[in-house]
């Protein structure tokens, strides 16, 4: 019996990483990301199949929200280019918190109005409100948006999960507690991110010199030990009341921007202060293994016995879509960004990793009342990203394609010879 229930964990394990590499192949050749396929691979291990048996996915949450979240702020952190973010902050802040504002107040209406408490809806609304970072992918393949307004979109997703974190364990907190006091939900808010950063940064200016001592000396895995230090800093933060996972992400945004940070201070020989690419390499690694095993648990966790719960996630789509062509022409009204953007940085609406994870939050800390949520947000997931990838191909379809006339080309194939004949050694 040992022998098959490993045999059948083994399987499994080969199975999401072999249909993480076919979905991962898939979405380089096309506008849908691989969470779809992850997602589906889910559902035919868990509700179909049977298995992974759904009492042994809930009692495995509290450790896999952990372990993911800390990954997934991690990994944010290291996304986040310091210059490009101070360079578009003002519009990018705003279209986040424009956009994260307007999804999570109609997401709390619609829960309201289908039967959810008013605090429940607002918790709902704080773990849908932000877009993902799965809009990367498809904002890559044939867009035609501007490298400013796919910029502008990708900091968006990067800023949001934050956002989403902070309110979501608060609100859970205030839930648990019982505490609804205007002055104790700020107060907490403020002490816990106050608490993270401080954490976050100390841990940062310490770890980012010994990061380059090991960079400098050619130690292969410096990553890894960024990661464990991540990992010791979330769970001194969560001791000391404050936020672990805002901790880890401001962590990952100091070491990823190590060089910038210690050149302001007037730091010399700050060249390896960064992370190298064999680290970012190791993270993308990391993170692969992360997302196929998280979005094959999170299929898994549906069950097909609740199916008024899939048609209010749809519905719920829906809302965050026509939300997001709300807010985005208010937050980007007389920018930079051209007309002609306007409606296709309106339909990045795809909610992915942030969302999820923070979906199996309520079930790890047990609130009561949010049973539906895993369904709600799998459909909210996987639909927001279907309607995503259809618009993606939608535009790319629209895009003007560039002659070029015989002569220009032939001037063109000149220049290049000619740039080849310069870099010829000389004899």
């Amino acid at each position: 019996m040992i022998t098959s229930s490993i045999d059948i964990y083994t399987a499994g394990i080969a199975g999401v990483v072999v249909i993480g590499f076919i979905g991962d192949m898939i979405a380089r050749k096309s506008h849908l990301p691989s969470i779809v396929w992850l997602l589906a691979f889910g559902l035919v291990l868990g509700p179909v199949f049977g298995i992974l048996k759904n009492s042994l996915l809930v009692g495995l949450s509290p450790i896999v929200s952990t372990i993911v979240l800390l990954i997934v702020v991690f990994n944010a952190g290291l996304k986040l280019n310091i210059y490009q973010f101070i360079r578009s902050i003002s519009r990018t802040m705003l279209l986040a918190v424009v956009n994260f504002v307007i999804a999570a107040a109609i997401t709390a209406a619609a829960a309201y109005i289908f039967g959810f408490s008013l605090i429940d809806g607002i918790l709902l609304g704080a773990i849908v409100g932000g877009t993902s970072a799965a809009v990367i992918p498809i904002i890559s393949k044939g867009s035609s948006l501007s490298p400013q307004a796919k910029n502008l979109v990708t900091v968006e997703s990067i800023l949001t999960d934050p956002i989403g974190i902070v309110l979501t364990l608060a609100i859970i907190n205030i839930i648990i507690l019982n505490n609804y006091s205007l002055n104790f939900v700020v107060s907490s808010v403020i002490s816990s991110f106050s608490i993270s950063l401080v954490m976050g940064a100390v841990a940062g200016f310490i770890w980012i010199p010994i990061m380059g001592y090991l960079q400098r000396d050619r130690y292969e895995y410096s990553y890894a030990g960024a990661l464990a230090v991540a990992f010791i800093i979330f769970l001194i933060t969560q001791a000391l009341n404050g936020s672990g996972p805002i901790a880890a992400l401001v962590f990952g945004i100091m070491i990823a921007n190590g060089e910038e940070i210690f050149k302001w201070l007037k730091y010399k020989d700050t060249n390896s202060f960064t992370l190298n690419s064999e680290s970012r390499r190791f993270n993308n690694l990391i993170t692969f293994f992360t997302a196929a095993f998280f979005f094959v648990y999170l299929g898994a966790l549906v069950s097909f016995s609740n199916y008024s719960s899939m048609l209010i996630g749809l519905g719920i789509t829906v809302l965050l879509i026509v939300s997001r062509f709300i807010g985005t022409p208010v937050a980007l009204f007389k920018s930079q960004y051209q007309k002609e953007e306007m409606p296709q940085i309106s339909t990045m609406v795809s909610r992915g990793m942030g969302a999820g994870v923070l979906a199996t939050l309520p079930l790890a800390y047990g609130v009561p009342g949010t049973a539906q949520f895993i369904n709600i947000i799998f459909m909210v997931i996987l639909a927001s990203i279907l309607f995503n990838s259809a618009a993606a191909f939608f535009f790319a379809s629209k895009k003007p394609k560039v002659k070029v006339s015989p002569k220009a080309a032939l001037s063109e194939q000149a220049k290049q010879e000619a740039t080849k004949q310069q870099k010829k050694p000389l004899p």
